[in-house]
């Protein structure tokens, strides 16, 4: 837009809550109430500010939360869900969810859950990046109780020491478990050689563990599991990956690298959960 006449200053842009920024062709400035409308646009004398369009409440609600997609009945998305489709029926986002996927019935993503994906019915996203399928309900609609999922680990280790993986490589994400639950797994892992001052690059070993883990009403556990070699790369690892407690209520992948060796280690886990109400 061009300078109008008599004025030396013109509107440079309008902001999405209808606010019109000026500018002296140079920097941004503020306008009066004779250049405002001599514009053609409102001026609040209150605020003191220039309005191209007043913004009502109701639209700024919607533009909070445009990133959210909700098709179906009764679906919640709480306080900080961003980015995020929910599909269906009776499907709910706890808080500060992002990046996630809900389509079914009855389904929840956790609060503070990210880049997650739950189908089916009853399913519960309790881990950063995780997949689930739901499978229904037995015990009182519980969330997560029978179902399915997947979560993924990376990590890197450089020394022969005990190193735990987290879900996706942020160093502080373990998968969640339930009391008096018994949680079947079977995990698929690969430890790639990237060099080292004793590594050749290339070398690698693909593992697969199985196993179960009891978890009792106050989240002790008891693992029963077994690994195979399902492809030996010439990497010579002594100390095989196992499933151990990391925290109360919290599992997770340990590796065991080579000193003087760096590995890249990968592993996808599919888990299954059986939970009841009652204690044991």
């Amino acid at each position: 837009m061009d300078f109008k006449r008599g004025y030396k200053i013109k509107p440079k842009s309008i902001k999405s809550t209808g606010e019109v920024i000026f500018t002296d062709g140079t920097n941004e400035v503020f306008a009066n109430e004779i250049v405002c409308r001599g514009y053609g646009y409102e001026y609040d004398k209150n605020l003191g500010v220039c309005y191209a369009f007043r913004y009502s409440k109701d639209a700024q609600k919607q533009n909070q939360h445009q990133s959210i997609s909700i098709k179906g009945a009764n679906n919640e998305a709480q306080s900080g869900t961003e980015n995020s489709i929910i599909s269906g029926t009776k499907n709910k986002t706890l808080g500060d969810v992002q990046n996630s996927l809900v389509i079914g019935s009855n389904n929840i993503i956790q609060n503070n859950i990210n880049n997650a994906f739950v189908t089916g019915t009853f399913g519960s996203a309790l881990n950063q990046g995780e997949l689930v399928i739901g499978a229904g309900q037995l015990d009182n609609k519980t969330f997560g109780a029978q179902q399915m999922s997947i979560v993924q680990f990376i990590g890197q280790t450089t020394n022969d020491t005990l190193t735990s993986l987290s879900i996706q490589n942020d160093g502080e994400s373990y998968i969640e478990i339930q009391n008096n639950s018994i949680l079947g797994f079977e995990t698929h892992i690969i430890g790639l050689c990237t060099g080292g001052d004793d590594g050749t690059a290339g070398q690698y070993m693909y593992y697969k563990l199985v196993g179960a883990c009891k978890i009792n009403n106050g989240f002790d556990t008891t693992f029963t599991q077994s690994i195979s070699t399902i492809a030996n790369g010439s990497l010579p690892l002594e100390v095989t990956p196992i499933f151990a407690s990391v925290a109360d209520g919290f599992i997770t992948l340990k590796v065991t690298g080579l000193a003087g060796v760096n590995i890249n280690w990968y592993a996808s886990m599919h888990s299954y959960t059986n939970k009841t109400i009652n204690t044991f």
